[in-house]
C-alpha cells in the first residue's frame, strides 16, 4: 500500500535540506530493528536525510515505519532508500515512503522514478564518464562511490578540475577528521555510514554516545548560517 507523508517533502526541498546540512546518514545494519534504532538516533542528533540502504533486512517495511512515524518527522527528518539498484526497486521504495533515492551505480531506472515522484536521486559513479552521464539524466548529487578506494580527496581535486560544474558528494566510510580535506577537493556533502552511525555503540546500549557522535558529524558539515 502506498505511503503518504504530511506534508510531503519535495525534490526542492531536499535539495534544499541536502545543500544545508551536506549530510546523509547511510544506515546499513544486518537486522531490522538495529536500523530502527539507528535511524531514531540520526533523528534525534538533527541528522535530516536518513537511508536505509536495501540491503538492510525488511527495508521495505523499516522504510515504511519511518516514513509515517510522527515522532520521526516532527523532527524535520526524511526518510530515503539506498543501494537501489533497479527501476523496480526504485518504485517500491518511493511507494514505501522514501523521499530520496541512494545508490552504488548508475541506474538511469531509478533517476527517472524519483524524477517522476518528485523525489532527490543520487546516483552512484566511479569515473568522469559516468559523472558526466548522471548529469545528463537530471540527477540531483552525483555519489561518489568507493571514493576512498579511488583515492580520496585526491581523487576529487583532479577530476572537478575539469568538472568543476557537477555537485559530487563523497560517500562511505569517511572520518569525522576527513571532512575538511573532502570540502577543500571541491564536494557539495557527504553519504556517511560506519563511522557516523556507530553501530557498535547502539548495541551496547549506548545511545547517547551515538547521538552524540552524529551531533559532532553535523557540525562539521552543515553549511554556516548567514546573517
Amino acid at each position: 500500500m502506498a505511503i503518504t507523508q504530511r506534508p510531503l517533502a519535495s525534490r526542492r526541498d531536499l535539495v534544499r535540506i541536502f545543500s544545508e546540512d551536506r549530510l546523509v546518514a547511510v544506515i546499513r545494519t544486518p537486522t531490522a530493528d538495529l536500523a530502527r534504532e539507528a535511524a531514531q538516533a540520526m533523528s534525534e542528533a538533527g541528522v535530516r536525510l536518513i537511508e536505509i540502504t536495501l540491503t538492510v533486512p525488511d527495508a521495505f517495511a523499516v522504510i515504511e515505519e519511518l516514513a509515517t512515524d510522527e515522532s520521526f518527522t516532527a523532527k524535520g527528518s526524511i526518510v530515503g532508500a539506498g543501494t537501489v539498484l533497479s527501476g523496480a526497486q526504485a518504485q517500491a521504495s518511493l511507494l514505501a515512503g522514501a523521499r530520496f533515492l541512494v545508490s552504488a551505480a548508475l541506474v538511469p531506472e531509478m533517476i527517472e522514478a524519483a524524477r517522476a515522484r518528485d523525489a532527490m536521486s543520487m546516483p552512484g559513479t566511479m569515473t568522469p564518464s559516468e559523472m558526466v552521464k548522471a548529469a545528463e539524466l537530471g540527477a540531483d548529487f552525483i555519489k561518489v562511490f568507493p571514493v576512498s578506494a579511488l583515492g580520496g580527496p585526491d581523487f576529487i581535486q583532479n577530476v572537478r578540475r575539469a568538472l568543476i560544474h557537477l555537485p559530487l558528494v563523497a560517500t562511505g566510510n569517511i572520518e569525522l577528521d576527513e571532512i575538511p580535506d573532502y570540502f577543500n577537493a571541491g564536494v557539495v556533502g557527504f553519504g556517511i555510514g560506519a563511522p557516523l552511525i556507530r553501530t557498535d555503540l547502539l548495541e551496547r546500549g549506548d545511545e547517547a554516545s551515538v547521538i552524540a557522535n552524529a551531533q559532532r558529524y553535523l557540525a562539521a558539515t552543515r553549511r554556516p548560517a548567514t546573517n
